[in-house]
């Protein structure tokens, strides 16, 4: 079972009132619209420069293009883990240092370091899922707000008739006019359409919401640094007790320094 990162700044209220009332279906509005373009953006260039380095990798003389691709890569990654500020705190990173010298050295790091492929698999591999996640969740908070909005801009619509003529207002239904549908072309129509949109609306922010906490799952856990096998164990060595490292050792008595007993 999935367990979804909750965002510090994903508050979930149990009222849906408050719940559109408050900045959190705002916020994960604002992530997921941030990644259809900035996503797109970094996906075109770091499919780009995977291939570039793909391909120039096989001549020595560019050895120095290639590992400007994984930089390129890396940058990409640092700013989606940047983003993650907007619902959460930003995403921690640890990329693998260089152990020789020289562009070789560098070429060895990057292009071997786990985190380069895990930078690729989310720009490259998840963009599609995860576009469609934030275009479905997105689509459907936009058309809802529409609906909201209808007594401001019903009566400047023109709909267009079965019969091949139009009438003032918007229909709810077939753009074409036939099948069933409602008419929205008085002030009163408008205002109890608008009331259920406004109900509907309060509702999809949970589903904007739960959309936002899935894209920031996907993003930790590919962006952030592989879990240590070894914490755990670390964690009984550092922390109080007998099995510390850090603890200090018994204290010293009398008897400890050579004294004598009186």
């Amino acid at each position: 079972m999935i367990t979804l990162v909750a965002g510090r700044r994903l508050v979930r209220h149990s009222n849906p009132l408050r719940m559109l009332r408050s900045a959190t279906p705002w916020r994960a509005a604002g992530y997921l619209a941030g990644h259809l373009l900035a996503g797109t953006v970094f996906f075109a260039v770091s499919l780009t420069a995977v291939v570039a380095g793909l391909v120039f990798s096989q001549l020595t003389v560019t050895v120095v293009l290639t590992v400007g691709s994984a930089w390129v890569v890396r940058c990409c990654a640092q700013v989606e883990r940047g983003r993650a500020v907007l619902v959460d705190a930003p995403i921690p990173y640890a990329y693998q240092d260089a152990t020789e010298a020289g562009l070789v050295g560098q070429l060895k790091a990057r292009c071997t370091d786990p985190a380069f492929f895990r930078d690729c698999c989310y720009l490259i591999l998840a963009y599609p899922l995860l576009l469609l996640l934030d275009a479905l969740a997105l689509a459907l908070w936009l058309l809802l707000l529409t609906g909201v909005a209808l007594p401001l801009w019903f009566w400047a619509v023109s709909s267009r008739l079965a019969g091949g003529g139009h009438k003032d207002g918007v229909r709810l239904g077939r753009s074409d006019g036939t099948g069933i549908g409602v008419w929205i072309d008085s002030w009163p129509a408008a205002l109890i359409a608008s009331a259920v949109f406004l109900l509907l609306t309060m509702y999809a922010a949970y589903a904007v919401t739960a959309a936002a906490r899935l894209h920031l799952t996907v993003t930790h856990t590919l962006l952030r640094p592989a879990p240590d096998p070894l914490a755990r164990a670390k964690d009984v060595l550092t922390a109080p007790g007998p099995l510390s490292l850090t603890s200090p050792g018994p204290a010293l008595g009398p008897t400890a320094h050579g004294g004598h007993r009186t």
